[in-house]
């Protein structure tokens, strides 16, 4: 947790923005980032997600440096990085498909959507670019903008990321699901760059 406070709090910094304005723009309070960037905090995915965001990279920038990046990547199935290994976000677990593709267009993970209890609620997401989602295995109640799909095996969703969503595992068993997340990163650079410049 310390290495990924230390990574966020660079990659803050390189971004150009002060703790408060990366802060308000992520969604989170002031106090929760510096404790998420000093190591006492551990960051949700979701909040993980509109970081990567506000500091115009991919998610997987912050697990992965830039020299472990090749043009071609290969993960095994025993070779997958969780990107959540304490098991925040109620037992939704994430884990890297690629790895090491140099300069990505597009983040790729398998998610693996957990039974909830009925008071439990699911992490809400909202980002930039499209996403795309595909149902390996069990049913997927997935809600955008107000509206309720369901998903079954086979079945693919591509959409607008920027609207606000999740999904939930049915049927009383977890569900698998292959996500495809491309950002827009022409809006996170003028994001950065807005962040750069003075009043």
């Amino acid at each position: 947790m310390i290495e990924l406070g230390a990574t966020l709090r660079r990659l803050r910094e390189t971004a150009g923005l002060t703790l408060s304005l990366a802060a308000k723009r992520a969604d989170v309070t002031k106090g929760y980032l510096s404790k998420v960037e000093l190591g006492s905090a551990v960051p949700s995915i979701a909040v993980v997600s509109r970081l990567a965001d506000v500091y115009g990279i991919g998610v997987s920038d912050i697990f992965i440096t830039q020299g472990e990046r090749t043009s071609l990547s290969i993960v095994r199935a025993d070779e997958r990085a969780p990107i959540n290994r304490n098991g925040t976000e109620l037992g939704y677990t994430y884990e890297l498909a690629s790895r090491r593709m140099l300069n990505p267009r597009a983040e790729a993970f398998f998610l693996t959507l957990p039974v909830l209890g009925h008071e439990q609620e699911p992490p809400q997401f909202k980002h930039s670019g499209e996403e795309i989602i595909v149902m390996l295995e069990g049913r997927m109640k997935f809600e955008y903008g107000g509206a309720e799909i369901i998903l079954g095996p086979g079945d693919c969703i591509h959409f607008q990321a920027n609207i606000e969503h999740h999904g939930v595992a049915m049927d009383g068993d977890p569900a698998r699901a292959f996500v495809v997340v491309v950002p827009d990163r022409t809006k996170s650079a003028s994001a950065k760059d807005k962040g750069r410049s003075k009043p």
